[in-house]
């Protein structure tokens, strides 16, 4: 599920993609904002249609072996079982599903051969893929936890599977966690939905979410200069680009949250941002951008600059 945490790691990286630009825009900073957010949605889709894309091709795989006298009766007919799962029934059947295919452009599209024949041979090799193919029953259960398993034992740690992602998202790394955090609950939301599959929702207030987003974004872009200048006042006549981007843009994201953000404690912003600045900056950096933001945040609470509604936010 996408939460603030998820925003803002999509505002550093949507920000920094800003400051790196030729031509500084706002609205095409926020539609590229919007465009990173929407493309952890788009990778959610694109992973459902690798899983639903491998079960449609293990029929053609078989027909390529049964065409060509390379196989035993058993060894065709296993993969034609995994070919008849019912989780690629489910998907296809959902109207959410084929509407997202639609709007990413990508209904109708088929993976690349090689890749999915690739990904089949790691699937087939796995154990649970195994004892799944060794008898002709089959049920619901049995397809939904082979799918389960060859996706998080699969497909979640398969280098291909990366790479093929990273060719669609230059956030793949960071989006990833969430993807596939997503995929297998959708997967588990097959087991209990009696017939009435849906996908899982990544946000449950896209709304709120967005004008979080864009608030502190706008905020960030519009007050640049003058966060600059409260910056170069904390770092003792430090010329504000001699520091880290990262951690200058770490810091004014912080700032215009705080300012934007009127039921967010200030603490609370404060840990997000530095946890940010621990993966995404130097060793050093959480240090400094603690002792900076901690000092502003004072001085801009006196100052009537940061204002917060409720109690036990301001600290």
């Amino acid at each position: 599920m996408l939460n603030r945490r998820h925003l803002r790691l999509k505002l550093l990286q949507s920000l920094y993609a800003y400051h790196q630009s030729e031509v500084r825009d706002l609205q095409k900073g926020e539609a590229d904002l919007m465009r990173n957010i929407e493309k952890m949605t788009e990778a959610y889709i694109l992973s459902l249609k690798l899983i639903d894309d491998l079960i449609y091709y293990t029929n053609t795989w078989a027909d390529e072996r049964d065409g060509k006298m390379l196989a035993t009766i058993q060894n065709v007919k296993a993969p034609r079982k995994f070919a008849e799962n019912v989780f690629a029934g489910y998907l296809n059947n959902c109207d959410a599903y084929l509407a997202f295919l639609k709007k990413y452009k990508i209904k109708g599209q088929t993976l690349d051969p090689e890749f999915l024949r690739r990904l089949f041979m790691d699937f087939s090799e796995n154990e649970a893929y195994q004892e799944y193919i060794k008898t002709e029953e089959r049920s619901e259960s049995e397809d939904l936890q082979l799918i389960n398993t060859l996706y998080k034992k699969v497909i979640l740690k398969s280098e291909v599977v990366d790479a093929f992602f990273e060719e669609k998202t230059i956030y793949w790394e960071s989006d990833k966690d969430l993807v596939g955090a997503s995929v297998v609950k959708t997967i588990k939301e097959a087991f209990k939905s009696k017939g009435d599959f849906r996908l899982i929702e990544l946000t449950r207030d896209w709304e709120g979410d967005w004008l979080f987003a864009q608030g502190v974004f706008r905020k960030a872009v519009l007050s640049d200069d003058t966060f600059d200048k409260l910056i170069q006042e904390k770092t003792r006549g430090w010329d504000v680009d001699r520091i880290a981007l990262m951690d200058v843009l770490i810091i004014k994201l912080a700032i215009a949250e705080m300012m934007v953000e009127t039921s967010i404690p200030v603490k609370v912003t404060m840990n997000e941002y530095l946890e940010l600045s621990k993966s995404y900056s130097t060793p050093k950096s959480s240090n400094f951008i603690n002792g900076i933001l901690d000092n502003l945040s004072k001085e801009l609470v006196s100052a009537g600059e940061i204002a917060k509604i409720g109690r036990g936010l301001i600290g």
